[in-house]
């Protein structure tokens, strides 16, 4: 939303060399500014002041609810790691803040670290970036991991399952469908003023399907928590407790504290509802499943295709479009309706046939939602040389997940085949996101 007058300020004068006191530079700030808009951070005591009021919102914003410490059930213990970065003593403190006893403190992983010497990529989100975390809490029986990414704004969860002896490594969907739902239970349904929640458009459709049932709002937005924040901000100052923003890719912003993604409030909030669920003989895998028996089978194929050619990306978002005679049919499968958020932007769901989300003609986003409940949509990679999908089937409440799962196995092959021509594009096989 602000993007030119970043922008503008990078290429400012005095911003292309750094500041030789950047101390100074912050105090002056301050004092152009009233002294309150800036804190000078070059200062121990004002950092500290900034962290004490970060965890004091916490206890003020009902995310903190206790925990049952009279139950005959063994309480969930977790694993935490920094993965090489600044986590620990916010996550440590967020810990004492929501009342929670101490977790496992991953020890090769738990101090920065600029060479990430035990992880090859420090994302919770790549594959195998928590084997080194989930051996440390097997070997030291510990229920739960959390993992937050070096600068700990995100927040990535995985379960031991004691049946069978394996991990489930919860997708940032699945950790949004359970925090949205905790969220509404504990604070939500008795708040006094109209609750909202919303996430990014590539994000998974259940905490809509949640609001419809509920009664609360739920908005989406542009990818990326610029757009999340800047609509949280908006809601609240329409009179709404926000209180979920989300994105697919682990990003979580609980409560309203900060129109940004927290992992360190997420990380509390998740661990509270561990143990609430623990003390009923339950588990965070298990209450997912009850959340699905409530709103549908959400089942999810995000991925890419590499492509190093922008003209490539360009001509396949052109043949989707087929010349403004947007298809009705993929295969077998009927078209509902379709959006476009390329310039000038298309919506044949609107009445007015224009898309509410902004459209740009430099980052298209092309959205085919299907009769039978798919949603797939298509745009590509801002940074990397990548086209990315985000494919999203919905069952019926009570219906059974691996029907579902291959249903929407079936329909991927079919979508990707025929809207992306991927030999006849020179696409690079389909990875996971």
């Amino acid at each position: 939303p602000v993007d030119a007058e970043i922008a503008s300020a990078i290429i400012e004068k005095e911003n292309l060399v750094p500041w030789v006191d950047y101390g100074e530079q912050l105090r002056t700030f301050e004092k152009a500014n009233g002294g309150g808009d800036c804190y000078g951070l070059s200062d121990p005591e004002q950092t500290r002041l900034i962290e004490d009021a970060y965890y004091q919102a916490i206890r003020d914003s009902g995310l903190v609810v206790g925990i049952d410490g009279t139950s005959d059930c063994q309480p969930p213990s977790f694993a935490y790691t920094a993965m090489h970065g600044v986590g620990l003593p916010y996550a440590k403190r967020s810990f004492s803040t929501f009342g929670l006893p101490p977790f496992l403190p991953v020890p090769s992983q738990q101090h920065p670290d600029a060479n990430f010497t035990t992880v090859p990529f420090p994302n919770p989100e790549e594959k195998g970036a928590l084997d080194e975390a989930m051996a440390f809490a097997k070997e030291h029986g510990c229920d739960i991991v959390l993992a937050n990414d070096p600068d700990a704004d995100r927040l990535g969860v995985a379960e031991f399952n004691k049946v069978d002896g394996k991990w489930t490594v919860f997708t940032g969907d699945q950790i949004g469908s359970l925090l949205g739902h905790w969220l509404w239970e504990t604070i939500g349904k008795n708040s006094e003023q109209p609750v909202a929640m919303c996430a990014s458009t590539v994000s998974s459709k259940i905490i809509s399907a949640m609001g419809q049932t509920e009664g609360f709002l739920f908005e989406e937005t542009l990818t990326g928590f610029k757009w999340i924040g800047s609509r949280a901000l908006s809601l609240q100052n329409e009179g709404y407790r926000v209180l979920l923003g989300y994105e697919e890719a682990i990003g979580f912003s609980c409560g309203g504290i900060i129109p940004d993604k927290d992992g360190i409030s997420a990380l509390g909030v998740i661990a509270t509802m561990a143990h609430a669920f623990y003390a009923k003989g339950k588990t965070l895998t298990s209450h997912l499943q009850e959340i699905y028996l409530l709103y549908g089978e959400f089942c999810s194929d995000n991925g890419y295709f590499r492509c190093d050619d922008p003209a490539i990306v360009k001509k396949i978002m052109e043949q989707m479009r087929n010349g403004g005679k947007y298809f009705d049919r993929v295969g077998t499968y009927e078209v509902d309706s379709v959006r476009d958020l390329g310039s000038p932007g298309y919506d044949s769901q609107a009445a007015d046939k224009k898309p509410t989300l902004p459209t740009s003609s430099s980052s298209p986003m092309i959205t085919f939602r299907f009769k039978n409940g798919c949603v797939a949509q298509f745009r590509a990679s801002g940074t990397e040389p990548k086209f990315k999908y985000y494919i999203e089937l919905r069952g019926q409440p009570g219906e059974n997940r691996e029907e579902v799962s291959k249903r929407l196995d079936t329909m991927v092959k079919v979508i990707l085949e025929e809207l992306l021509h991927p030999s006849e594009n020179g696409l690079i096989t389909p990875s996971s996101l």
